[in-house]
């Protein structure tokens, strides 16, 4: 499998006070899939969520670099839009956006 790609990155403020990691990242594969099916725990019609190209997106409140493995904070997403508005839906304060690829 693919390591992934970070697609955005930014910050959020804990206690009004600390900056705090955030990143959307992309992988080649459905983390959450792929976990149920080493687990042996898929559902009869269970398939991977990814788009046309293959992706999937996801939330992670931690430093992530590109090739790093990780765990994701959130869902499977379909778009980079759809991860980064899950993202500040779930902040407990604004994320400044610092870079977006």
């Amino acid at each position: 499998m693919n390591p992934l790609s970070v697609v955005a990155r930014g910050t959020w403020l804990y206690a009004h006070t600390r900056p705090m990691p955030v990143a959307i990242v992309r992988l080649d594969y459905d983390y959450w899939y792929e976990f149920a099916k080493a687990a042996n725990d898929l559902e009869i019609g269970d398939v991977p969520r990814v788009d046309a190209e293959g992706h999937a997106y996801y939330v992670s409140y931690s430093n992530v670099r590109d090739g790093d493995t990780f765990r994701p904070d959130s869902v499977t997403h379909l778009s980079h839009g759809d991860a980064r508005a899950d993202a500040e839906a779930r902040a407990p304060s604004l994320i400044t956006w610092l870079e977006t690829a």
